[in-house]
């Protein structure tokens, strides 16, 4: 038994999610109402802005649960590192070294492409009832698309994702190239230089056949062992490093943390996420400890602070 037989309908699927099925009814009958749309700057170009659709507390826990409960019964191709469980931005770079030729295209509007009716379908395909299938789109899609912000929109990319990573897995080993996704950036590698001209052709056909437009503007070919930045990581040497230019401002952010508190509290989150990041490429090694040292004093003079204006 899986979750395409216990779901069938409304109240069915309420009760193998774990809500009410009033509380599932509501979130039916007008899913649109329950996002809220914000911009933040792109991280490949802070003067633009990206939009994302969060959906509120109501309807984010609910796609919590079908991602947990439901999306996840349903297994991706080892050649995806995107969303999926041990596999990450890192360990995709790590196998475009050391300097390996890489060609890379990009989907646009990756997710807004993804419009209702190829979710209601993707259920269908996955043995869901016509009413359970409904349901399921209507509670993880917005505006008729996939929501840049929702928990369930990354797994249902996969998803849907998985007869054009069948048929480019496939042109791949014609090509004696490998294969490998990265959300809406797809690549194709290979130890040596290759014919890449022709074989983008072939790449687009795929897409375009299979409902998505390839963005020209950022397709991108690497020769072998050339410097170049890949998923935004070094990739040329044999490790993935983080580029130099990233480095510094990043030192430059934790000397000015080291000596002005209050920044180093209003930023500490952002502050975090890069301990988090350098650990992941390079381990904890002596400027991991270093900027940890920061975070941690920032912490301890923090609470100091508080305590002496009392």
């Amino acid at each position: 038994m899986g979750a395409a037989d216990d779901c069938q309908d409304l109240a069915s699927i309420a009760d193998y999610l774990g809500f009410a099925p009033q509380h599932i009814f509501y979130l039916v009958e007008d899913p649109d109402r329950c996002y809220v749309s914000i911009e933040i700057p792109k991280n490949s170009d802070p003067t633009k802005l990206r939009k994302l659709d969060i959906p509120i507390s109501e309807l984010k826990g609910v796609q919590r649960a079908i991602n947990k409960k439901i999306l996840s019964e349903f297994p991706v191709d080892e050649c995806v590192h995107s969303y999926v469980p041990a596999r990450s931005i890192l360990t995709a770079a790590r196998e475009f070294c050391p300097g390996r030729a890489v060609l890379k295209m990009d989907i646009e509007d990756f997710f807004p492409s993804i419009t209702f009716v190829r979710v209601l379908g993707l259920f269908k395909a996955l043995d869901f009832s016509d009413s359970a299938s409904f349901i399921l789109a209507r509670l993880t899609t917005f505006a008729d698309r996939l929501a840049q912000g929702a928990p369930t929109s990354p797994a249902l990319s996969n998803l849907i994702m998985r007869g054009i990573d069948f048929r480019l897995k496939r042109l791949a080993a014609t090509w004696e190239v490998k294969y490998l996704r990265y959300s809406d950036d797809i690549f194709f590698h290979k130890e040596k230089n290759f014919n890449h001209p022709k074989l983008t052709a072939y790449l687009s056909k795929v897409i375009e056949d299979g409902g998505f437009t390839a963005n020209n503007k950022k397709t991108k070919y690497h020769p072998k062992g050339l410097p170049r930045t890949t998923l935004g990581l070094l990739t040329h040497g044999e490790k993935p490093k983080i580029p130099g230019s990233q480095r510094r401002i990043y030192r430059s952010m934790f000397f000015k943390a080291s000596r002005n508190i209050h920044w180093a509290h209003e930023n500490r989150e952002k502050l975090r996420g890069i301990i988090e990041w350098y650990k992941c490429v390079y381990g904890r090694d002596d400027t991991y400890t270093q900027y940890r040292a920061i975070l941690d004093n920032e912490a301890r003079l923090r609470i100091h602070d508080t305590y002496q204006s009392k």
